[in-house]
Parts: structure tokens; C-alpha cells; sequence
């Protein structure tokens, strides 16, 4: 009996324990439903507030209003276009430049917090709180969208108004003072639509408008029809300067007004180095956060390179004003910054009779005081006028000078070339130094061509003057190739090398022109054949060096064997390359080139005055494709100042057919004493 009332208990409280398991299973069940229906709603709200977020970021507003209720446009009286357009003519209009934001809020609320950072004209625009609610649409969930959606504290009613003051540039001055870029008022043409008459006669009006700026009545028309035109309004339509600086205005309709622009006066003989100003772009916008719609950059030339500080910062301020104009809340504010004035060791007389001296061929010359490394002058030729480019140049004459196959838009002061014999310079200096080259020592050479032995094949070393024996004197005077690359051979790739690299090769040069570093050769400065070796020695194989950095190079002998690197900023302090060669071969190399100058059968005699105080070297450097043709000669002349060492010029000619570069620059380097 106990036995079966024992089992009969032990039934029962396996019931209460199957139902207890079943209670806890059915609560595990209901728990997970419910944990999970909170997990999918926090995640529709996720979806909705990333999609105004996301598309805030990216101002796609089409987009951006696809995370809002229907209804709440509604409560609003706006429809979903009026919403993206109000956002369009806001966010465009105040010239944001990058929106980012960031949901600062937990999402299993039925509120919500966004903090946004946007970049203006004016600096950036941080800690914009967006405030919300969410709201159930179907099985979704929405944002409620309001004014404050725009920007926070905005109401139905406000607007969002910018005002901005430009700042001025900077000016570019030169040594004297006197200005390479700076600003000048021009005349501004342009029509007033209700003095054109109607009918006929605004037709005849706009005809005669279009034959006098040169203007088609197509471009005129489209000019009148843009949005802000008003019946009163002054509609500008084109800059006149130079030549045709003034059009005739008793036209109906046709007025004129002072406008201020960028100005150089130099023109052409500075366009290269001075470079010019435009109107900023997009894609100048996207690389540099702190530009804006409204700025004018500097596209070429040092006005690019140093833009940042001839810039200046816009000035101006974002506010909300209510549905009567008064001010609500200022949004951000700064105040103009006009930008630096800029002083150069450009010497304007000197860089304009430089490029005089060129006359319109293709080449260019390079001025410095060698001394300082001061920059005197930077001339490319032939050139363009840079005024033209900052008042606007139609596609016709664009396309004049970008297919001129002249080519006046490169700067060939930054690009390399063979320097040719020039060079020899240099490898006399470094033969000095390694006690191979000495003043007596003599090579007897037959012929005008020449070859180390018969491992060279057809290739041969040539020469202009039958002249034998040859002296390191002889050998700059008659600039002979045969001399200096026997002393190069007997000097050894590995010495020769050695004293190469002590010169600027691979070295940037920090004035604001762009360049390729110097170069030896092509694999890695590296010479590693005989007639490499040779080529070399007298300023061809492999070189390039422009002519920035050719006079650089040179500046070795005014300066008893110590290059100056080159500066282009008057208060910048100038970088010492110390005995780079020695005083000795700086002093014997000197005094060859006086020679070369001085002696009647000297390549640079042209330049003699009798006093001795021109040091000079010529130089040819001839490109073709294989040996026994004719290729392009480029004329090369190296002079300077061989008692004070107060200047120092490279001139280079591309293909000089009838003329020379030292030919061409006589007057201007014997003007420079």
C-alpha cells in the first residue's frame, strides 16, 4: 500500500515538472519572439535614419526624402519636389564643399539625434543637431520631417541667406619692388534689357552689339535669359583690353563698367613664371576643402604654386532669417583675410630683356646671382600674353595657341635637356680634383674623330677644329670631345661618377617650378659602358638638366667650388653645396673660360669686351637617331661674371638652325656688367 502511494507521488510530480519545463519553454519562446521583433524594428529605424544620413553626405535629396513620412510632408503643406527643391536651392547656394554626419543616439527609442559637420566658403560648420522622432508607416518605420530637417532651428517661413566679401591677392612684387602680378581695373561691356527697345528694334540693337564685342547673338540671348536677369539689370558679357579696349556704346542697350582683375604687366616675358588666375573648379573644390565657388586660383606659374598665400580667405557669414527678413540666428561667421604680398628676386628689367634677347625662338634663359642663388630672371620663349587667360579667351583662340606647334604654353626652363659641351666644364673641374687633368697636360689627337679601340665598333667620338696637341685650355677654348672624353676614360666611370654626385643630381629644387630632378643616366645615375662614359664627359649620352639647374650647377665657378642651390624668394636664405670641387679647379676651369672668350679662335669670342670679365662657355648638344646623320642641335651658352660673380646666365635654342645661343644673347649678357 505505501509502495502504491509512493508511485502514485512520484506521477504527480513529474506532472508538475513537465508543466513547469512546458511554462519556462513557452516563455523562452514568447522572450526570443519578442527580443527578435525589437531587433527588427531597431534595424528598420537604422535603415531609415542611414538613408537621410547617407544621402544628406552625398546631397542627393531625391533620395534623402525617401527616409521621411508622407504625412509629415503633408502637416507641412509640401510635396516631396517642393522639399528636394528647397533643399537644392539652399545647400547649393551657400557652396558646401563636404557634409558629414553621425547618429548619436541609441536606436531603440522612439527619438533620435544626428550630429552633422558641414564645410563652407567660410570654415567648417560643426555640432548641427538634427532632432526627431520616428514614425510608423505601414510595417517601416520614417522619419518625421520639419524645417529643422534643413538646418536645426529653421521654421516653416525662414530662410537662409549668405553674403560674402572677396578677399584681395596678393601681390607679386620683383627685387625692385615693382609688380609681376597685380590688379588693374579693366571695361566691362555689357546690356541692360530695357534699353534694347522691342520688336525690330532690340533685334538691330543686339546685332550691332554682337558685331561690336565679336559676340554671337545666340551667346547674348543666352546670357539675357539666365535667372537673376532683370529688366534693370547690368548683364555682363565681355572684358576688353589691349588693342580693342573700348567698343562703341551709343548702341541701345550697350553700357560699360570698371571691373578689377588680375594684371602683368610684363606680359610674355614673365607668362611662363608669373603664370595667371581663373575661376575655381569642381575638381579644385574636391582636393582642396577650403576652396569655394566664389574664389579666383592661380592655375600656372608661381600664381599656383604659392596660391595658398596669395589667396587669402573669404569673408561672409551664413544666417537664418524669419518670413520679414530679420535676423534669426548666424549660422557661421569670418572675417576677410586678404592674402600675402609675395617678393621675388625676380629682376622685371632683366627677365624682360632677357626674353627680348630670344626674339621668339624656342629656348630659354636663366639669370641668377650666383653668389646668393638668387633667381634674376626665368624666361621661356615663345610665350603668350597671361592677360588674355584671366579676362577669357574664346575656344578659337585656345586653340591658336595650344596647337601653335611653337609650343608658347612650355615652360622650357623646367625641362631637361643635354646640356652639350657647357658641361665640359664640369668634367675639367672633377679631372682637376683627381689629379688626372692638369693645366700642361697634353693629348696628341689626329683627325676629327675618334674611338678608344676597335671594341667600339662604328661609334666614334667627334670633334670641330683639327687642332693638336690639346691642353685643358685648348680643349674649352676649341671645345673638343675627343679631350675631355680621353680624360673621362682615364678617370674611370667609378671616380668620375663620385664627382658627379657631388653635384644637385636627383635633388629637388625648392622655388615653386615644377621640374624633374637632374639625371646622369637613365638606370639609376648609374654609367656602365665606355661610351656612356665619353658621351657624358661632354654633355651628352644620357644627361638632362634644364636650365634651372644647369645654372645652378655652374654656379660651382664664381663660387671657388661651392654650389649655391637656387632661392626665388627674397627673404629665403640660400642652401651651400661646400666644395663640390675645389677652389683650385673652380679657379683654373675660370680661367680657360676667360680664354674662350678672349682668344681669337674661342667659341664664345663673340662676347669679348678686352677686360677679361666675361667667363664663357658654348655648347652644342645634337640629338639623332644613329651616328654619320644630322639630328636637332640645341645651342647652349654658359657666361658669367668672372670678377665679382654678380651674375650668371644659361641660354639654351632648341633647334638653332641660323643663329647660336650666344649669338643671340651678346648684347643682353654684355649688358649685364
Amino acid at each position: 500500500m505505501e509502495r502504491k502511494r509512493a508511485r502514485k507521488q512520484q506521477k504527480k510530480n513529474k506532472k508538475i515538472v513537465f508543466t513547469v519545463v512546458g511554462i519556462l519553454g513557452v516563455g523562452v519562446i514568447a522572450g526570443g519572439s519578442y527580443f527578435g521583433y525589437q531587433h527588427v524594428q531597431k534595424k528598420k529605424k537604422e535603415e531609415a535614419l542611414n538613408l537621410f544620413v547617407d544621402n544628406l553626405e552625398k546631397r542627393e535629396f531625391n533620395k534623402l526624402v525617401t527616409a521621411f513620412s508622407n504625412d509629415s510632408f503633408k502637416q507641412v503643406g509640401m510635396t516631396k519636389e517642393e522639399v528636394i527643391d528647397k533643399y537644392s536651392a539652399i545647400f547649393n547656394s551657400i557652396g558646401l564643399s563636404k557634409i558629414d554626419g553621425t547618429i548619436d543616439s541609441p536606436l531603440n527609442k522612439d527619438d533620435f539625434s544626428v550630429n552633422v559637420k558641414m564645410d563652407t566658403p567660410f570654415g567648417s560648420l560643426k555640432d548641427l543637431h538634427y532632432k526627431g522622432e520616428f514614425v510608423k508607416e505601414g510595417s517601416d518605420y520614417k522619419l518625421s520631417w520639419n524645417y529643422s530637417f534643413i538646418f536645426p532651428d529653421m521654421e516653416e517661413g525662414d530662410k537662409v541667406f549668405m553674403s560674402h566679401e572677396m578677399p584681395k591677392r596678393g601681390t607679386i612684387y620683383d627685387i625692385n619692388n615693382n609688380p609681376l602680378a597685380t590688379e588693374t581695373q579693366y571695361p566691362q561691356y555689357g546690356i541692360v534689357p530695357k534699353e534694347l527697345g522691342e520688336g525690330d528694334t532690340k533685334t538691330e540693337n543686339l546685332k550691332k552689339i554682337s558685331d561690336e564685342l565679336d559676340i554671337s547673338v545666340d551667346d547674348i540671348n543666352q546670357s539675357l535669359s539666365q535667372g537673376w536677369v532683370k529688366e534693370d539689370s547690368f548683364v555682363p558679357l565681355k572684358v576688353l583690353s589691349g588693342e580693342k579696349s573700348t567698343a562703341e556704346t551709343t548702341i541701345n542697350g550697350l553700357q560699360v563698367q570698371g571691373i578689377n582683375k588680375r594684371y602683368y604687366p610684363l606680359k610674355e616675358a614673365a607668362a611662363h613664371l608669373i603664370g595667371y588666375t581663373g575661376s575655381v573648379t569642381a575638381e579644385e573644390i574636391e582636393k582642396d576643402s577650403s576652396l569655394s565657388g566664389f574664389d579666383s586660383v592661380g592655375k600656372t606659374g608661381l600664381e599656383a604654386q604659392l596660391d595658398k598665400e596669395l589667396r587669402g580667405s573669404l569673408g561672409g557669414k551664413i544666417e537664418i532669417v524669419d518670413k520679414e527678413g530679420a535676423h534669426k540666428k548666424t549660422l557661421i561667421q569670418s572675417k576677410v583675410k586678404d592674402g600675402e604680398d609675395v617678393y621675388l628676386t625676380i629682376d622685371g628689367n632683366v627677365q624682360t630683356e632677357a626674353f627680348k634677347a630670344l626674339n621668339n625662338l624656342p629656348g630659354s634663359t636663366v639669370v641668377t646671382e650666383p653668389k646668393k642663388g638668387a633667381l634674376k630672371a626665368v624666361v621661356s620663349s615663345p610665350s603668350y600674353d597671361p592677360n588674355a587667360f584671366v579676362l577669357g579667351m574664346s575656344g578659337k583662340e585656345y586653340d591658336a595657341i595650344s596647337k601653335d606647334p611653337s609650343n608658347p604654353l612650355l615652360a622650357r626652363y623646367s625641362v631637361g635637356y643635354a646640356p652639350g659641351s657647357t658641361f665640359k666644364t664640369i668634367t675639367a673641374a672633377i679631372g682637376i680634383d683627381e689629379k688626372v687633368t692638369t693645366p700642361d697636360k697634353q693629348h696628341t689627337i689626329d683627325g676629327l674623330k675618334w674611338q678608344k679601340d676597335t671594341s667600339w665598333g662604328d661609334y666614334f667620338v667627334t670633334r670641330v677644329s683639327d687642332v693638336s696637341p690639346v691642353t685643358m685650355e685648348d680643349a674649352l677654348v676649341y671645345s673638343d670631345n675627343i679631350y675631355f672624353s680621353m680624360e673621362a676614360l682615364e678617370m674611370g666611370a667609378k671616380n668620375y661618377l663620385t664627382g658627379l654626385k657631388k653635384f644637385p643630381f636627383g635633388e629637388k629644387m625648392n622655388v615653386g617650378i615644377p621640374m624633374t630632378p637632374a639625371q646622369i643616366s637613365n638606370d639609376d645615375n648609374k654609367i656602365d659602358s665606355d661610351i656612356l662614359l665619353a658621351d657624358t664627359s661632354y654633355g651628352q649620352g644620357q644627361l638632362l638638366i634644364n636650365p634651372i639647374q644647369q645654372a645652378v650647377m655652374y654656379s660651382a665657378f664664381p663660387n671657388q667650388g661651392s654650389v649655391v642651390m637656387p632661392v626665388i624668394k627674397k627673404d629665403d636664405k640660400a642652401k651651400v653645396m661646400k666644395d663640390v670641387v675645389s677652389n683650385h679647379a673652380a679657379q683654373l676651369v675660370t680661367q680657360a673660360l676667360i680664354q674662350t672668350v678672349e682668344n681669337p679662335n674661342g667659341t664664345a669670342h663673340i662676347l669679348a669686351t678686352g677686360s677679361n670679365n666675361i667667363a664663357a662657355k658654348t655648347g652644342t648638344a645634337e640629338i639623332k637617331e644613329k651616328q654619320d646623320t644630322k639630328g636637332q642641335e640645341n645651342s647652349f651658352i654658359l657666361a658669367y661674371d668672372s670678377v665679382e660673380g654678380n651674375y650668371l646666365v644659361v641660354s639654351m635654342l632648341e633647334n638653332a638652325k641660323d643663329t647660336s645661343a650666344v649669338s643671340q644673347n651678346k648684347e643682353f649678357i654684355q649688358s649685364l656688367h
